[in-house]
């Protein structure tokens, strides 16, 4: 079942003879969908996007047994997330274009990456997992999946997220360790596509410091100023080694903007084009106030480095 709403004429490209990119919105009527879709809204200003509204109504497994039987739910689930998505329509402002569908699928998260082949996006934008936590992002089921399977970036809404902000600044976290090139070939389509100042960062938390933490911050500093010329002069590029005894204080040596999201790469644990949410990029979460966007694993260095991975987010 698919129930399609635009809410602007045709496709809004950025101005420059490019298409519109897609993202698709995993969406279920509740607070982190809110959540989801306020950033997905301000993405798509930012990047010149089109949105997709997903719900994913999950399918029996055919060989369990429901016990008491209640018969086939389906139906009425599926009106219940029609329902919903008309609600998330509603809260899109009419100069971005949207579309709301209902899919069914055994699993949230697959039933979300198979929409993500459907319409082609080149991101997915998901919220926080609900509950009584304190933390800005608490990753759930369906987050947790799609952070160590997805072909695509995904957007983290941090819990609360108001997108009352524009987004007029962009980070990416850039490390030492080889493996960087996603990330420097995806920002420097965004600056590209934007015109965005871009802060590189590199997170130094000195607990964490093997040898002399000068020579830990040169070996930052340089790493980060060769990024820099690498994504190029013509774009509003600068850099900054964030440091703290320990990484809740290294993140907050930022003095993070509010309208601004921060890129990441994945894991060297990663397949070729899929996400893998490492260790470290969890913990940053944790304690993060902005929107983070992980991105997949580039297929092959080289080809990034030329630039010639395909066009995902930017």
């Amino acid at each position: 079942m698919s129930a399609s709403v635009t809410h602007a004429p045709g496709a809004q490209g950025d101005g420059a003879g490019r298409p519109a990119l897609r993202y698709v919105v995993a969406y279920g009527g509740d607070k982190r969908s809110k959540e989801a879709l306020r950033l997905a809204v301000v993405m798509a200003r930012a990047f010149h996007a089109e949105l997709e509204l997903v719900c994913v109504v999950r399918t029996d497994d055919p060989y369990s047994h429901v016990y008491p039987p209640v018969g086939n739910v389906v139906p009425m689930i599926t009106r219940q997330a029609a329902e919903w998505l008309d609600e998330g329509l509603a809260l899109v402002p009419e100069d971005v274009v949207a579309r709301a569908h209902v899919r069914s699928s055994p699993s949230v998260a697959d039933g979300l990456m198979r929409a993500v082949e459907e319409f082609g996006a080149g991101l997915m934008v998901v919220g926080a997992a609900s509950g009584k936590y304190t933390a800005k992002f608490s990753v759930g089921p369906v987050a947790d999946a799609l952070l160590h399977r997805a072909t695509v970036p995904v957007a983290l809404a941090p819990r609360r997220y108001k997108g009352e902000e524009a987004i007029t600044r962009l980070y990416a976290g850039v490390g030492t360790r080889p493996g960087a090139q996603r990330i420097i070939s995806e920002t420097r389509r965004a600056v590209s596509r934007t015109g965005l100042e871009l802060v590189l960062v590199n997170f130094l938390p000195l607990d964490q410091v093997h040898g002399a933490p000068e020579a830990a911050v040169d070996l930052a500093q340089r790493t980060l100023e060769d990024a820099a010329a690498e994504i190029g002069a013509q774009n509003p590029v600068s850099v900054r080694v964030a440091q703290g005894k320990n990484l809740k204080q290294t993140v907050d040596d930022i003095s993070w903007e509010p309208g601004s999201v921060l890129f990441v790469g994945s894991s060297r644990l990663a397949g070729n084009r899929q996400i893998f949410l490492g260790t470290t990029t969890a913990r940053i979460l944790r304690h993060l106030p902005i929107p983070m966007i992980v991105l997949p694993r580039a297929a092959d260095d080289d080809a990034a480095r030329k630039g010639a991975t395909e066009e995902t987010l930017t």
